[in-house]
């Protein structure tokens, strides 16, 4: 059995075990619309998270992508409140402004050589301060909270029977990136560039065009989230998605995908990100301060890395013992 497969089999657990213990200590866990609104607010970080999970196997990060949820509510509620137009014309439309962001990152990343850590936040101080200048404002110049009142909009915060709209688009998505990532020989590239990008350009892979492909689907991602964010909340204002940087890596590296690149997959993404809303959910239903999901996700993260590190180490060692012993068995050989 592969380490993958045991450490997922592990958050499974842990994921029965913490849910079966919130059950007891709240009977309202296990209620219907409970575990609705659990599976949505999974599935608000996870279709971020989805994106982030192909930044992350080419061991690059995007920090950006909170803003990017920004702008692109920003945007749709200007087109909700200065146009006429439809709702299916838009919303394509700002999902154009993720993908534009993710060629901006991957541009300087790919031609200038430069930090993916410094280019994304650089993005992020600039969307944050688009989102102020472009958000609706009163005669007196400032913000204003937009109340949307589009049927059409707000139908992406609706449900399908008792399933979220967001959830059902989350579990698609997740299905459909695993397979791209997993049976395309653009996915094996994604990985190459990750595992090793020296070996990988030498082997005649265009790393430039992985990194411009991980970036911009990572945006889109965001700025799908954003259309559902604000319908849900039915109203958009220039702080959406700022700080949500550290839910979406938190579900990521939870689920198994470690930011040295070359490993990691859209499953796993998706039972970190349970887990970490039933950790939230849970916090919640136990009465216990909101201020405490930071701390725990900080240290949850905190966690899952120094046992990456020491795992990894552990399986240098036992390699580096199993070649030793191989090489002292041929010459034992030899020397008969």
């Amino acid at each position: 059995m592969s380490t993958s497969t045991i450490r997922r089999l592990i958050l499974i657990g842990l994921l029965l075990a913490i849910g079966a213990a919130l059950s007891l200590a709240s009977p309202s866990f296990l209620k219907l619309d409970n575990l609705m609104t659990l599976l949505q607010d999974a599935s608000q970080t996870g279709i971020v998270a989805i994106g982030f999970t192909l930044v992350l196997i080419t061991a690059g990060i995007d920090m950006s992508i909170g803003a990017v949820i920004a702008v692109s509510a920003m945007v749709c509620v200007n087109f909700l409140t200065y146009t006429a137009l439809p709702a299916a014309l838009f919303i394509p439309l700002s999902l154009c402004v993720g993908l534009a962001v993710g060629a901006f990152n991957g541009f300087f990343i790919t031609h200038f050589k430069l930090p993916e850590f410094i280019v994304t936040l650089a993005s992020r101080g600039i969307l944050a301060g688009l989102a102020l200048i472009i958000a609706v404002k009163d005669t007196d110049g400032f913000v204003s909270n937009v109340y949307i009142q589009d049927p059409v909009y707000l139908g992406f915060g609706g449900t399908v029977g008792p399933f979220y709209i967001v959830t059902i688009v989350f579990v698609v998505l997740a299905f459909l990136t695993q397979g791209f990532i997993k049976r395309t020989r653009a996915g094996t590239n994604i990985y190459a560039t990750g595992a090793n990008p020296t070996a990988a350009r030498l082997s005649g892979i265009s790393t430039t065009r992985s990194i411009y492909g991980v970036y911009m689907f990572c945006g889109f991602c965001a700025s799908l989230a954003a259309v559902f964010l604000s319908a849900r909340m039915m109203t958009a204002m220039p702080e959406f998605g700022i700080g949500s940087e550290m839910d979406v890596i938190a579900s990521v590296v939870i689920g198994g995908t470690p930011f040295t690149g070359g490993v990691g997959d859209i499953w796993g993404t998706v039972i970190g990100t349970l887990f970490l809303a039933l950790i939230k959910n849970g916090i919640l239903k136990l009465g216990i301060s909101p201020y405490i999901q930071p701390i725990a996700i900080g240290g949850i993260i905190i966690v899952v890395v120094v046992v990456d590190v020491w795992y990894k180490d552990f399986a240098e060692k036992l390699a580096r013992k199993a070649a030793r012993r191989r090489l002292a068995s041929a010459e034992s050989r030899a020397a008969a």
